[in-house]
């Protein structure tokens, strides 16, 4: 890792797992660590022990001092920013000031995001989103969702989210999501879709991640099925929020992403045959205003929640 350049540590706080390292303005990682996050019951004081005990020997680091603390966190976040508000798989951490008790912990300034928001501003600034206009994370793993930056800024429309997209209704009727949503883009395209289908076309249970894993290998016909078929939907997806947010470019990230370019090449052509001539129509009437969608893979995998949970640090408008 570098000397000389600004560090900062980054936290990412998920439903099932807590990731954690320090980073510099290059988006180079140090000192990365992981464990299960277990913040079930009522009272967060189990989880922040084994936090702070992860954290510590971090910051101790003298050769490497963090100028503050970033947090990603899963769920909806407080309008402050300052702890989620609605975290479905961590109810001990619910109302909790996590920014708060890190602050009078290690005295150091914090910021936290969603993470969503978080995983978008690392895309954005060390991975395809560098210079972008509008720029879309679509990230596809347990759940759905996606993150918009506006010129380098991230678009927050509730709960320090851009909407709960998930929900976003592909096929009428359909199967229902973890939030009853019938046909909602994530029932469709989620893990839980994957594993839907599985059973359908195999006969019996199989975990997504072997489905995953078989259609990048290339050498299962049903699982290159399956994930065209998700790939499909996500291309549904995609063309619909594509009018709302007008996004020069989408990054696909997330664990079902493994799946390589079966997943990729039927979204891209779903997409196009939905909808990929009105944004070429808009591209030749708007000029500059408008460029035409590009769908690529995203480039920072499974630590971008920590890169991105420190970006805000880095800039020159951050109040310390």
């Amino acid at each position: 890792m570098k000397l000389g350049l600004p560090i900062a540590l980054g936290i990412d706080i998920g439903g099932t797992g807590v990731k954690l390292g320090l980073v510099n303005t290059e988006g180079e990682v140090f000192g990365f660590r992981s464990f299960p996050t277990k913040a079930t019951g009522t009272t967060p004081d189990i989880f922040l022990a084994r936090l702070q005990a992860q954290i510590a020997p971090l910051l101790a680091d003298k050769q490497y001092p963090a100028i503050g603390i970033g947090v990603s966190v899963h769920g909806f976040v407080d309008d402050a920013r300052r702890g989620p508000i609605a975290c479905e798989n961590t109810p001990a951490l619910r109302g909790l000031d996590i920014v708060g008790w890190l602050e009078t912990t290690f005295n150091l300034p914090v910021v936290l995001n969603n993470d969503l928001i978080a995983h978008t501003m690392a895309e954005y600034h060390f991975g395809v989103g560098r210079d972008v206009h509008r720029f879309m994370v679509m990230a596809i793993g347990t759940g759905l969702g996606a993150g918009v930056m506006i010129d380098g800024q991230p678009l927050r429309l509730i709960g320090g989210t851009t909407g709960d997209t998930g929900r976003v209704v592909i096929q009428p009727g359909g199967p229902k999501c973890a939030y009853g949503v019938a046909g909602s883009a994530e029932a469709l395209c989620g893990v839980a879709a994957i594993e839907r289908l599985a059973r359908e076309k195999y006969g019996h249970p199989l975990a997504a991640r072997v489905i995953i894993d078989a259609a990048r290998k290339g050498d299962d016909a049903i699982a290159l099925a399956i994930m065209q078929e998700i790939g499909e939907n996500l291309g549904l997806t995609l063309a619909n929020l594509s009018v709302i947010f007008f996004p020069d470019k989408i990054a696909l990230t997330g664990g079902t992403t493994a799946a390589g370019r079966i997943l990729l090449d039927a979204c891209q052509k779903k997409f196009d045959e939905v909808i990929g001539n009105y944004h070429r129509l808009m591209d030749h009437l708007l000029g500059d205003v408008y460029n035409d969608v590009r769908i690529v893979f995203g480039e920072v995998g499974h630590r971008g929640g920590v890169l991105g949970a420190v970006v805000e640090l880095f800039s020159p408008d951050f109040e310390k």
